[in-house]
């Protein structure tokens, strides 16, 4: 997903791993470190779909990021720090909150001075007596109730922590929320803050879109890229929440869904990269209808280097277009006043792309 390099994905390890059960009545016992990784597989899997590029911040004294900064410089072992996060999430557990583990690992990849963390809570009730019968049978049969239900993770983030730092940016979803935002007791045991807002993501996602319209230009049915833009946006506008999945299914039906896998493959490999270098890849979130109602403003040039720039709600209206039988074609702009600018550009290197 978005958080992870392709690098760190490859070659993701975990390098130590702790469990607690959270919920019910009784008070909270801090447990040792899991010794045998079982599973690793299983949980690396998870954790790679889950990697979702990140909407939110560490605000600046956050306890969360000063103990995972703590175990990266070793100034506390990976095991007491992991209790104490596992301590302070068990503190904040609303009585509404549904019983499950909690987990926490470390994570390793190729940079030595790099440590990834990721915590996960998993909703399973069973939990709260499968730990009392030892934590490697209680974890094996965590791990099948996981594999049967795919819901099961409830809250997930991750960090990246170099030389002893964390990077402000926390890659975090929450099944709970209203995607992307995260319940009130998670935001307030990360104590992150929202640093994107609907608005902002929907002007990302747009920008990616038409990107990877520009790249993908030869597929589109005319090969007008403002047409299947318009066309991605009127798909967009009236869902009540966008993801990667909606974005390449909207792309693909402006593209005039095509049948050949090659056509499809490339189309959806553009806009996945686009939407991971606008930081969007993997988020979920409220499309903000305003945004996607403004038509994009369209430029073109003719073969007589004319360039016009105009917005592109005023094409059929202030801006007319016809397409003559010689091939050329006719653009007429008819102006309700005198014009506004009418003066002499300087001269320039090169042409506009």
């Amino acid at each position: 997903m978005g958080f992870l390099t392709e690098e760190e994905s490859s070659c993701l390890r975990i390098n130590h791993v702790i469990l607690h059960v959270v919920g019910g009545k009784a008070e909270f016992e801090p447990q040792p470190e899991l010794c045998d990784h079982v599973h690793a597989d299983f949980f690396l899997g998870r954790i790679r779909d889950s990697a979702i590029d990140s909407v939110h911040r560490f605000r600046d004294n956050s306890e969360t990021k000063e103990k995972l900064e703590r175990i990266a410089k070793g100034e506390i072992s990976f095991e007491a720090g992991a209790q104490d996060l596992s301590r302070a999430f068990s503190r904040g557990h609303v009585g509404s909150s549904k019983d499950g583990a909690f987990f926490v690992f470390e994570l390793g990849a190729t940079c030595p001075n790099t440590h990834l963390f990721c915590m996960i809570k998993y909703d399973y009730r069973q939990a709260i007596e499968l730990y009392d019968n030892g934590g490697q049978n209680a974890l094996r049969e965590i791990v099948q109730a996981f594999i049967k239900e795919p819901r099961a993770i409830q809250k997930i983030c991750l960090v990246r922590v170099i030389d002893g730092v964390a990077d402000a940016n926390v890659s975090a979803r929450d099944r709970m929320g209203n995607a992307p935002d995260l319940t009130e007791y998670f935001e307030k045991f990360l104590d992150v803050k929202r640093e994107r807002d609907n608005s902002e993501l929907t002007r990302n996602m747009s920008e990616a879109v038409r990107a990877s319209l520009q790249d993908c230009r030869e597929f589109l049915p005319d090969g007008s890229v403002a047409t299947a833009l318009s066309a991605v946006k009127e798909t967009l506008r009236t869902r009540e929440t966008v993801d990667d999945e909606a974005v390449r299914e909207a792309v693909l039906v402006a593209a005039g869904r095509p049948t050949d896998e090659n056509v499809r493959a490339a189309l959806e490999k553009s806009v996945n990269r686009h939407l991971k270098n606008k930081r969007i890849f993997g988020v979920v979130f409220r499309p903000d209808a305003q945004v996607l109602g403004r038509a994009p403003r369209r430029f073109i040039r003719t073969a007589e280097n004319v360039e016009v720039t105009y917005p592109g709600d005023q094409e059929g209206h202030a801006v007319k277009r016809v397409e003559n039988s010689d091939g050329s074609v006719t653009i007429s702009i008819r102006t309700a006043q005198k014009l506004i600018e009418d003066g002499v550009l300087a001269e320039r290197n090169g042409r506009r792309g």
